[in-house]
């Protein structure tokens, strides 16, 4: 069928709507289930869930219930609540070897804050004034003399302060300022340290609040708070290893089925981009929502595998498969991930602006005449021109992109049928390895892998089918349009929707060879490992480097900023950059200075100031409880927890701490009310019935727990607070109800939940009022790491364009260094997907920032949020532009990159040029916060038609011979893969078109008068007619 008689896309859905008509359809009632957040809904309707939160449930319980008995509280002690308080906040969730791993930092914690605290005591008593010592004593003793209980009185004269000491209170203020400046250094460049930062200091603040009371050594002043959590641990312990266990190598693999089942959905969706008109998969469309959040879902999916990869090795577990052999999974799973992202991507091409067909500006370019899009406002005349005779002539021909999109459908039917089938015959077979790790025989393992087989052979042969036929389709509605051109009737060739089909089918045959890759690593693995054993751990060294790794994006989300601004600094950018003031130092004494000066200048940054002010808010909101005259007030009305609550609402950025505020506060009222309903339910008017407190608790924790380990991390923390203040209400009031001795009682119920209230919020006024001296713009932070993104786009983009310029050298990252000679780029490829990877989880780590960001309020004037969403979203899109050119390359043959070279006009050296010069000057605008300038070329197409006409009319360039040359090339195989690879540059050029729009809304511009008009007059005088 010619492309003059092929429908298109609207005309078949209508004369199919005309000719059948269906009957309605009628509207099923949304479910109760349906009206739940989808977080919910899909954990309620899990069982695995539902065995993960009953153990953690029923471990809580547990917890708080050794606490009821008379004995077992008389054990643990006035901080007996600590066991129930750690299982709110590290709960058995996880895996045996990563609990062990949490529980374990939170442990070092407290004793590394335990270690300073008591190296703190013991200076103090060394500095402390004897003799004003020995004459406290003499009167603690005389006052003491003829009473029946002298030590209550001597216990009451420890707490009412009379036997502080301003010497040994100094040394106790600097030990104290040490370790928090400490964990606030863990916590600001170690965020996966968090928990340990929190009770390390909560140590310390424990321990050096109290400890200056003493008149001698009390080292043993934690030992409540440690046997209290030590409980907890032993109780979790047996919970994971007997309660629904489960081995993270069971756990690894449940997760890789789930990113097995994505991967296949977004290979099935396509099916559903391809059927749809481009006006259906515009952004905002369900359709397009659809493989936006399915892509979402992949990505953090992959995250979540990545970050556990480091424990696979550390425990000893049943099955089939070793850790080995399910990390050699990551980087095919990995691989195949990348290209069906880029896949994925070509809903967004379908719905541009740009692409419609009734859209004014319509993009019609091709990699003949290699012209892109551009804003309608920086459009040249010759850049419209292109576009309305492009227009007209894909009108003519019948080739605009909605008409060409059946043949791409039919071309790649088969492919992607192949694709979806070996993909779940991967999850098959994974999900029979993984759950049948107890049974003897293989047969159902045997039977999935001869599945696979059978559709990894079909795949291949749909590979080869397509390579060598189906491919042909995708030309079928331009081979009138070529015989006319042959006979002189078509001058210029509208090719743009050939080359978007050309950039789909090649993103498929590179996804497609990724499934097959993968499908052969784990077919191999699966032939090889047909007996389950008992597999025991190594590589404890991963864990060392677990710690140093960067953080994802759960912490950043919760206020904890992930990435420190150096780090987000490109590695480029730090391995060519010099000092302008001063030469390497050369002596000693200069190194010495330039030490000094590296000091001063990390004690500006955001880290530095964090810890700064977390010392002082320590030191300001300790004073009270070792001055004579508030002591006993202090230590009566539990004040230290005004310190704890001060040090954790701190943050790096005001807008971080603002978001803290409004969580916590508002997690602290809720729990405190929740916690006063269990409890005078539970107790009524007495100090509490051990049988009422525990049903009832058992009753409040359960759907407390259910928040807890399943509520997305936004709401992580203020979730946290809340469950925090249940817990310290319900446990204090127990144990001031009912342990004997303590010296001085809070009350119970309403007594705890209101003090509880107000140390919270002098906790939170005594951090914002440091906070605001002076605050640390998070906006600012945005503005200069979407600089650093840019940046690391602009040397994604170099490496990527000097691989496309070295047609000679390998571009396969197999290929042997020292057998390849001097020419060998080894492990490009590997190299360049992290680096993909780490921009891609930067942008992620971003839009949490921006969004966390819009918590600083507009005192100076509204922020233009929506500005930085939009320059995010270009930046996405750049990254999958580049993503596209990478893997475009990757399958490029070397030969016919070095013959295109020439006349390949995005590689024209001075459009390069031209393209480095507007990131760097995007990136610096952003960096510094200096204008842009008019003059300033603000789109690359025009630039892009400029060089290709140069280049046109050089030496040597035969017009004629260029488009039969072009004509022989469509039919190549190869030639898909170049055209993707051109489309890619296009795209990524595209979108910095508009990103120096936004830069220029954001940062200003600095006019040039008269400029646009002569420019428009000049265009006109030698415009191409």
């Amino acid at each position: 069928m010619s492309s003059q008689e092929k429908p298109s896309v609207k005309e078949t859905s209508r004369t199919d709507s005309d000719t059948t008509k269906a009957p309605p359809a009628r509207t099923a009632s949304p479910s109760v289930w349906d009206k739940l957040p989808p977080w919910a809904s899909k954990n309620l309707r899990s069982w695995k869930s539902w065995k993960l939160l009953l153990r953690c449930w029923i471990a809580s319980w547990v917890s708080f219930v050794i606490i009821l008995p008379n004995r077992s509280l008389a054990t643990l002690g006035n901080t007996a609540f600590f066991s129930f308080l750690v299982s709110i906040m590290v709960p058995p969730n996880m895996p045996v070897q990563v609990f062990i791993f949490a529980i374990t930092t939170l442990v070092l914690g407290l004793a590394l804050g335990w270690a300073i605290a008591c190296a703190g005591m013991a200076a103090a008593l060394a500095a402390r004034d004897q003799t004003l010592l020995k004459a406290t004593l003499q009167k603690e003793v005389a006052s003491a003399a003829g009473l029946a209980n002298p030590d209550a009185l001597f216990q009451s004269a420890i707490f009412r302060g009379d036997f502080l000491d301003t010497r040994s209170t100094v040394v106790f203020g600097v030990f104290l300022g040490f370790g928090c400046f400490v964990f606030a250094l863990v916590r600001a460049y170690a965020p996966k340290l968090t928990i340990m930062s929190v009770f390390g200091t909560i140590a310390v603040d424990i321990f050096i609040s109290f400890g200056p009371l003493f008149p001698f050594s009390q080292y043993t002043l934690l030992n409540s708070l440690l046997t209290s959590i030590g409980c907890y641990i032993g109780i979790a312990l047996v919970f994971i290893i007997f309660v629904f266990p489960e081995s993270l190598n069971h756990s690894y693999l449940h997760s890789s089925a789930e990113l097995l089942d994505k991967l296949k959905g977004i290979l099935a969706v396509q099916e559903d981009v391809l059927s749809a008109d481009p006006h259906d998969v515009v952004p905002g469309s369900p359709l397009a929502t659809k493989t936006t959040l399915a892509r979402v879902g992949m990505i953090q999916q992959l995250q979540q595998l990545m970050a556990q990869k480091h424990f696979l090795n550390l425990e000893f577990s049943w099955g089939r498969w070793n850790g080995d052999d399910i990390k050699d999974l990551l980087e095919p799973i990995s691989t195949v991930a990348t290209r069906m992202g880029a896949l994925n991507g070509f809903a967004k091409i379908m719905g541009h602006p740009l692409s419609l067909a009734d859209h004014k500006h319509e993009d019609t370019e091709s990699v003949s005449d290699v012209s892109t899009t551009g804003t309608a406002m920086d459009d040249t005349l010759l850049l419209r021109q292109f576009r309305e005779r492009n227009l007209a002539a894909e009108a003519e021909h019948h080739v605009r992109l909605v008409d060409v999109l059946p043949n791409i459908r039919e071309a790649t039917a088969d492919l992607r049928a192949a694709g979806v089938a070996v993909l779940g015959s991967l999850h098959d077979l994974v999900v029979a390895v993984n759950t049948n790790r107890y049974k003897r025989g293989h047969a159902l393992q045997d039977a999935c892998l001869v599945d696979l087989d059978k559709a990894l052979t079909t795949l291949r042969s749909a590979i080869e089918d397509f390579k060598s036929d189906r491919r042909l389709i995708l030309l079928e509605p331009y081979r009138a349009m070529f015989d006319k051109t042959e006979a002189g009737g078509v001058n210029k060739l509208p090719l743009r929707a050939l080359y978007f089909s050309y950039v789909f089918a090649s993103n498929l045959i590179a996804t497609s060879n990724g499934i097959v890759g993968l499908a052969e690593v784990v077919s191999e693995t699966a032939a090889k490992r047909t007996k389950a054993r008992l597999w025991a751990p190594k590589g404890l060294r991963a864990i060392g480097k677990l710690l140093r790794s960067g953080d994802s994006a759960g912490e950043g989300a919760v206020g904890e900023d992930a990435q420190p601004e150096q780090a987000v600094e490109s590695e480029e950018r730090r391995e060519y950059k010099q000092d302008p003031d001063s030469r390497p130092p050369e002596n000693g004494f200069q190194r010495l200075a330039n030490t000094f000066h590296v000091l001063l200048k990390w004690g500006k940054t955001p880290e530095a100031l964090f810890a700064f002010r977390y010392v002082v808010v320590s030191i300001a909101l300790w004073i009270p409880s070792v001055v004579k005259s508030s002591a006993h007030f202090a230590y009566a009305e539990r004040s230290v927890w005004a310190l704890i609550m001060a040090q954790t609402t701190m943050n790096i950025y005001a807008s971080d701490q603002v978001y803290n505020y409004a969580m916590r506060i508002g997690g602290t009222f809720v729990g405190a009310v929740l916690g006063m309903v269990c409890w005078y339910i539970g107790a009524g008017h007495g100090n509490g019935n051990p049988y009422g407190l525990a049903a009832i608790v058992a009753a409040f924790l359960l759907p407390l727990m259910f928040l807890r380990i399943f509520s997305p991390p936004q709401y992580l923390v203020g979730i946290l607070l809340c469950e925090v203040t249940f817990v310290l209400v319900v446990g204090y009031s127990w144990i001031d109800g009912n342990l004997p001795g303590l010296v001085q009682n809070i009350g119970i119920g309403w007594a705890v939940a209101w003090r509880r209230w107000v140390l919270v919020m002098i906790g939170c006024a005594a951090s914002f009022i440091l906070m605001m001296l002076p605050p640390k713009s998070g906006r600012k932070a945005v503005r200069l790491r979407n600089a650093s993104v840019i940046s690391g786009l602009s040397y994604l983009y170099s490496h990527l364009t000097s691989l496309w310029l070295s047609a000679d050298g390998p571009f396969d990252s197999t290929v042997d260094v020292k057998t390849a000679g001097a020419q060998a780029r080894p492990r490009w490829p590997a190299e360049l997907r992290g680096k993909f990877i780490a921009l891609a989880e930067q942008i992620q780590d971003l839009r949490i920032r921006t969004a966390m960001s819009k918590w600083e309020g507009s005192i100076r004037g509204s922020w233009a949020s929506e500005d930085y969403g939009r320059l995010l979203d270009l930046e996405s899109d750049m990254l999958a532009s580049l993503v596209l050119l990478g893997g475009a390359l990757s399958n490029l043959d070397p030969e016919l990159r070095k013959t295109t070279m020439p006349h390949t006009h995005v590689l024209n050296p001075h459009f390069i040029s031209d393209v480095m010069s507007m990131f760097f000057l995007i990136s610096q605008s952003l960096r510094t916060g200096e204008p842009l300038h008019q003059a300033q070329y603000r789109n690359l197409a025009d630039r892009l038609h400029y060089h290709g006409g140069v280049a046109a009319t050089g030496p040597g360039s035969d017009p004629q011979a260029r488009k039969n040359h072009l004509r022989q090339s469509l039919r190549s195989y190869d030639y898909m893969f170049y055209a993707t690879a051109v489309v890619g540059v296009l795209q990524m050029v595209n979108a910095l078109n508009e990103a120096r729009t936004i830069v220029a809304h954001l940062c200003g511009e600095v006019p040039l008068e008269g400029f646009e008009r002569w420019r428009e007059e000049y265009d006109r005088a030698h415009a191409i007619v």
